[in-house]
C-alpha cells in the first residue's frame, strides 16, 4: 500500500457494531484508508478479548506503516481498570497511544475540546469534558442493563410494551410491526430472540417503533419517550458531576435516521435548567474525532482549524 518510511496517525472508532478506522500521512494529510468492519459479538467478549481483537486488527491493518500517534475511541472503555486492559497490548505495539470511551470521540470530531458527547447508535453512552480537561462518561452498560436510546435499548423497551400488552390483551400496532420486522409468530418468541441473537442484528429494527409511533401506537410513544428520558438525565447527571454541558453533540445511526429523535432529546435537554445548551448533531463520523486528537499527539502542523 505504502513504503514502511511513511509515518501516519491512526484513528479508530470501535462501536457495538462497527469498527471504523482511518489513517492519514503524518506530513501532507493525506487520508489513506477509511475502513469499516463489523465488531462481531463486541458486547460479549471480556474486557482482555476486546484489547486482543482491537491490537489485532489495528496491527493487521496499519501493517509495516511507521504510527506516530494512535487515538481508539471503544464501547467499554469506562473505568479506569478496563482503560489499562485495553491500552496495554496497543502500547506494545505503539509508542504514542491514547484510548478513550467512544462517545468521547463526538466533541473532538466537532472540533472542540470541551463539551458532551452522546452516541446513540447499537448502544448509547455521553461523555463530557469540562474546561479543565476532566473526562466523564455515564450511561451504557451493555443491552442487557442499560443503552436507552440506542438501537438495543429501544428494541428491548419495545419488546417489554408488547409482551405488557399480550398479558393485558390489549391490541397495539407495534406488536405486529415489531414481531413481523423480527420475523417472530409469536409475543413469546421474543425472549428467545433477544436472548440468543447478536444484539447488532436485533438492534436494527429500531426504526419500527418510530414508524408504530407515526401509526398512533401508544406503547412505541411511551417506549420512546423512556430512552429519550434517560438520555436526557444522563446529560443532567454530567451536569451535576461539573462536566461541560454547553455544547452536546448527538452522533450514532438512530439519532442521524430519526430527526424526532433529536427532537424530542433537543426539547428535553432545553428543559433542565435556565442554561442555554446547544443541542447539535454530528455531521462527521465520530472517528474524526480520533484523528483530530491523534494529529495533536503527533504535532502535525495540519490540526484541523478551530479545533478549541
Amino acid at each position: 500500500m505504502t513504503s514502511s518510511a511513511q509515518s501516519v496517525v491512526v484513528g479508530v472508532d470501535v462501536g457495538g457494531s462497527k469498527t471504523h478506522i482511518r489513517l492519514e500521512d503524518a506530513r501532507s494529510g493525506a487520508l489513506l484508508l477509511d475502513q469499516t468492519a463489523t465488531s462481531t459479538h463486541w458486547a460479549s467478549l471480556s474486557d482482555q478479548e476486546r484489547a486482543k481483537t482491537l491490537r489485532d486488527y489495528v496491527v493487521a491493518t496499519v501493517g509495516d506503516l511507521e504510527v506516530a500517534a494512535l487515538v481508539a475511541g471503544v464501547h467499554g472503555n469506562d473505568s479506569p481498570a478496563q482503560h489499562a486492559i485495553l491500552s496495554a497490548p496497543l502500547l506494545d505495539a505503539y509508542a504514542q497511544v491514547d484510548v478513550l470511551n467512544d462517545s468521547h470521540l463526538v466533541i473532538l470530531a466537532e472540533g472542540l475540546h470541551s463539551g458532551t458527547g452522546i452516541i446513540a447508535g447499537t448502544g448509547s453512552s455521553a461523555t463530557a469534558v469540562a474546561r479543565d480537561g476532566t473526562v466523564t462518561t455515564v450511561g451504557g452498560w451493555g443491552w442487557v442493563l442499560g443503552d436507552e436510546g440506542g438501537g438495543a435499548g429501544l428494541v428491548r423497551e419495545a419488546a417489554r410494551e408488547v409482551l405488557d400488552a399480550y398479558d393485558r390483551q390489549e391490541a397495539d400496532p407495534l406488536a405486529d410491526m415489531l414481531l413481523e420486522a423480527l420475523d417472530i409468530r409469536h409475543p413469546h418468541g421474543l425472549t428467545h430472540c433477544l436472548g440468543s441473537t447478536e444484539p447488532r442484528l436485533w438492534a436494527q429494527v429500531a426504526p419500527v417503533i418510530f414508524a408504530a409511533d407515526l401509526a398512533g401506537s401508544p406503547r412505541a410513544r411511551r417506549a420512546i419517550a423512556r430512552n429519550v428520558q434517560v438520555m436526557v438525565e444522563m446529560i443532567a447527571l454530567l451536569g451535576r458531576r461539573g462536566g461541560d454541558v454547553t455544547t452536546v453533540v448527538c452522533a450514532g445511526s438512530v439519532f442521524h435516521h430519526q430527526p424526532r429523535l433529536v427532537e424530542e432529546f433537543s426539547a428535553g435537554v432545553a428543559d433542565l435548567s435556565a442554561q442555554t445548551t446547544r443541542v447539535v448533531l454530528l455531521s462527521d463520523a465520530p472517528v474524526a474525532g480520533a484523528l483530530n486528537l491523534a494529529r495533536e499527539r503527533a504535532g502535525s502542523k495540519y490540526v484541523i482549524e478551530g479545533l478549541s
